[in-house]
């Protein structure tokens, strides 16, 4: 029979007087491990313990993030956190958690959008500094070099001026044409529309003010519209231009419901409504099945025309809105405030990005003008 391989044990007394049994395969390692232990009980860490890191991360949600986040936030916190974070490490003891294991972690989130992957890598940070501040382990293993990769999310370019207008001609007389045209008017956010209630509306002074909201969570279909915002930064009056006011109040004598934007039942949007409302302009858009000009069968109102070349989303028509701001001369900081950015420095990037385009064909004429002596 093979002889057993010989292994190295002791036991360390720690200050509170409980002794905590260490191994080695050879001396050298028992004495480091030894060493390590009286090093870590020295510092007030729980040496020996047995916590695992899925019973700690759901105490820290409950504890340091449930009572300080929006309800909405908090479920797609938690979301994320249950989808992406907890499967990689359940059941392995925080203690036992080595860089290694960080960089494997990373590795397994890397087909994700990088907005996901650094919202799954603060969310990991967070739960182990907090490990090392509750006396759990002693440093963190996350190393200074460590970090999500993947492509930066595509910038969002505004519409033109003549795509705007053949999104409203397209969709005149449809549900969506509401929601078009607050957004590109208003740049209200998509939570913020959905939210829009008749009282938030003040036709007589032309004055929107924007309180309410409506944040689906992670996999729900519905959310209650409430009056927490994205930010303080949202809560703000927007005065309501001409071409909006007027629509407003034919809408205003039609409606029945409280809200700008409902259902059948006078109930706010659900998230399968809205997908369903905005499908009015997916149908509308050429694509190599469907190409422009094209008649293809609706619903109530008959067949379809096929009359965009384009392609957009809900949040697209909130950039053009902002842009259009910028183009027509306002100063930044009352684009700050009508927009609701928490920081001057999120304006100031579609500002910067705009003076860029706009003088992309000055800056091509000069640099011409200036290789002009090389010919001749």
């Amino acid at each position: 029979m093979p002889k057993a391989k010989k292994k190295y044990a002791t036991h360390v007394t720690l200050p509170s007087g409980r002794r905590v049994y260490v191994s080695g395969k050879t001396k050298a390692e028992l004495n480091e491990k030894v060493a390590q232990a009286r090093l870590e009980s020295g510092a007030g860490v729980d040496v020996g313990n047995d916590v695992r890191f899925d019973d700690y991360a759901r105490a820290w949600l409950k504890a340091y993030k449930e009572p300080k986040l929006r309800p909405n936030s908090y479920a797609t916190l938690k979301a994320n956190f249950e989808n992406h974070v907890l499967p990689f490490f359940t059941g392995v003891l925080i203690r036992d958690i080595k860089p290694l294991h960080i960089q494997m972690f990373l590795s397994s989130i890397s087909g994700l959008s990088q907005s996901l992957q650094k919202k799954c890598w603060h969310i990991l940070g967070a739960i182990l500094r907090t490990a090392t501040e509750n006396g759990i382990i002693m440093r963190s293993p996350i190393s200074k070099d460590a970090g999500p990769s993947g492509d930066p999310p595509e910038e969002v370019e505004p519409l033109s001026c003549e795509q705007a207008k053949a999104l409203l001609a397209a969709t005149k007389g449809t549900r969506v044409y509401t929601f078009c045209l607050i957004a590109l008017t208003t740049g209200l956010r998509r939570g913020e529309i959905l939210g829009l209630m008749w009282e938030d509306i003040d036709l007589k002074n032309r004055i929107l003010t924007v309180k309410h909201n409506k944040t689906f969570p992670s996999n729900q279909n519905d959310a209650p519209v409430t009056t927490l915002l994205k930010t303080e930064a949202a809560h703000r009056r927007i005065p309501i231009p001409n071409v909006l006011h007027s629509f407003l109040e034919q809408e205003r004598k039609r409606s029945s419901s409280p809200y700008v934007l409902s259902m059948e039942n006078g109930q706010s949007l659900t998230r399968a409504s809205f997908r369903r409302m905005w499908s009015a302009i997916d149908v509308r858009t050429a694509t190599e099945d469907r190409p422009l000009g094209a008649t293809v069968s609706g619903g109530r109102n008959g067949p379809i025309r096929v009359t965009l070349d384009f392609k957009c989303h809900p949040h697209q028509l909130r950039h053009t809105c902002i842009t259009q701001w910028v183009e027509s001369g306002l100063d930044v900081k009352r684009v700050q405030y009508l927009a609701g950015h928490s920081t001057l420095e999120m304006t100031l990037r579609i500002y910067t990005h705009y003076r860029r385009k706009s003088k992309e064909p000055e800056t091509a004429e000069m640099l011409n003008s200036a290789s002009e002596y090389l010919v001749g």
